[in-house]
């Protein structure tokens, strides 16, 4: 076990230790130096699911960074193992693999992985996925399945690498393949090293073998020592009587060999098939992040909801806790019970909205009488703080939209306004056609704090609300655009104004 310390003043983690579990020295070197510069306070290093556990008995971490396939104990056994600790269980997980089999992805997420690293990765990424395993963690409540939509792109043009020292040999390969891929040549190992060693990095590399000062085993020992550039498939290109040191290469993961002099018709369906490898690679890869990102959305569609649910619940207890024998309470006790029926059955559309879906057909919503139902509900929370609801909105007005999303949008808006309103003030709430389209005004005194401002309609912003979750403004706009609309926000003369824009209905 070994811990290095390092201390990031700027940095969200740096009172925060990470241990990294893996038994190639090369991936966590790697681990060790990007965590650093996260500015991590502490990282720990094991190399295996026991000598992990081992440490985990007597010491805390804030994060588990850790290998699939190791030996004594792996990733996976070692994150159930972890789950089953009540001193662990919440500690987030994340799992580096290279392992990209689907059954397995769901085994992590079942587990409760926190995040799922596919190797290569970059350092970029690597920030990315630390930062959703603190915030935005996978859910194992459940696999939400996810349809892949359907892309007009153009196929990626792929990048083929060819390094030999002899130009008249580079003529002839890049002449050969010029046609099909786009090509980069150098004539020494420390230039393939470098080129590889940027950003854009090649699909694939054609690497001779026999080279001055560095040879092409030294360049593809070097290469598949680096977790960037590991997965690079490598085909040596070699003389006959280079046989020893081709086996040499393919067991220092080299994926195939082409002997000198080339058959041009050979090297193409090489080329093409280990292409076809990696562009597998690749959309396997994205099915995966779509199975993640799928699980993920669950969980926030649930939170979504159940942020939702409470509205109209809101409502029914504010009544029942002023109600007196009128009929018109009654009325209002049904109508709000009805609306929660219809956000439980409503529940798998919610879902559908994180993905960015919309509901199978609009209606004709007249706005006016939606709004009233609303206020309705809201009017004991409104009491309470002396405010008044003001409207101005032509009875005729109506837009396309689907009724229970509209409840769910007018709930949220609303609850802000009232929430956010000083006492014994007023809430408005305007409409006007322009053109084609509705424009709903809503407003309220008080001003949106300047910070959140540009975040506002993002998921778990909130201010000053102790017990806010941060989904309301969030739900609202998924609803407005589920509707095919749109919602901003106006600050201005210690007033906040939301805006809806809709399509006029006919």
């Amino acid at each position: 076990m070994e811990s290095i310390q390092r201390v990031n003043y700027d940095s969200p983690y740096k009172e925060m230790s990470v241990l990294v579990v893996d038994d190639f020295e090369a991936i966590t070197q790697t681990l060790r130096v990007a965590f650093e510069r996260l500015g991590f306070k502490s990282v720990y290093k094991a190399r295996d699911g026991k000598e992990a556990l081992q440490y985990l008995k007597n010491y805390s971490v804030d994060l588990i960074v850790s290998d699939w396939k190791m030996p004594k104990m792996d990733g996976l056994a070692l994150l159930q193992n972890v789950r089953e600790s009540q001193k662990n269980k919440d500690t987030p997980f994340i799992m580096l693999t290279g392992n990209l089999q689907q059954s397995d992805v769901v085994q992590a997420i079942e587990a409760g992985v926190s995040e799922y690293l596919v190797k290569p990765f970059s350092k970029v990424t690597l920030a990315e996925r630390v930062h959703k395993a603190f915030v935005s963690p996978i859910r194992g409540n459940g696999i939400a399945s996810k349809e892949r939509k359907d892309t007009t792109e153009e196929p990626k043009q792929r990048t083929i690498l060819v390094v030999d020292d002899e130009p008249s040999n580079l003529q002839v390969l890049g002449e050969l393949l010029k046609p099909h891929y786009k090509i980069k040549v150098c004539r020494s190992g420390q230039q393939a090293l470098d080129i590889c060693a940027k950003s854009e990095k090649p699909d694939l590399i054609l690497l001779d073998i026999m080279m001055p000062e560095m040879d092409g085993l030294a360049v593809c020992e070097s290469l598949k020592s680096d977790p960037e550039t590991q997965f690079i498939p490598i085909i040596f290109v070699s003389a006959l009587s280079q046989t020893d040191d081709v086996v040499k290469g393919l067991k220092l993961g080299a994926v195939d060999y082409i002997q000198k002099p080339i058959i041009p018709e050979v090297v193409l369906a090489r080329i093409d098939t280990h292409i076809n490898s990696v562009i597998q690679r690749e959309k396997l890869s994205q099915q995966i992040d779509d199975l993640i990102d799928a699980s993920r959305h669950q969980d926030d569609a649930l939170q979504a909801f159940f942020h939702d649910f409470r509205s109209p619940l809101t409502a029914l207890h504010s009544t029942l806790v002023d109600m007196v024998s009128e009929q018109e309470e009654v009325q209002l006790l049904k109508e709000s019970s009805a609306s929660l029926v219809q956000m439980m059955e409503q529940y798998d559309l919610l879902t559908k909205l994180e993905r960015g879906d919309a509901p199978d057909a609009l209606n004709k919503i007249a706005l006016g009488n939606t709004l009233q139902k609303v206020m309705a509900s809201y009017q004991s929370m409104a009491k309470n703080k002396q405010l008044e609801f003001k409207h101005d909105i032509d009875p005729a007005h109506a837009y396309q939209g689907d009724d229970v999303l509209s409840y769910a949008m007018f709930s949220n808006l609303i609850a802000n306004a009232i929430e956010a309103a000083p006492n014994k003030s007023d809430i408005t709430v305007t409409s006007s056609v322009e053109d084609d389209s509705i424009v709903i005004n809503m407003t309220n005194q008080g001003e949106v704090p300047a910070a959140i401002r540009e975040h506002f309609f993002d998921k778990f912003v909130s201010s000053g609300k102790p017990r806010g979750q941060g989904l309301g403004a969030y739900s609202a706009k998924l609803c407005a655009r589920a509707q095919g609309g749109e919602v901003s926000l106006n600050v201005a003369d210690q007033q906040t104004t939301i805006t809806l824009i809709f399509k006029v209905s006919p």
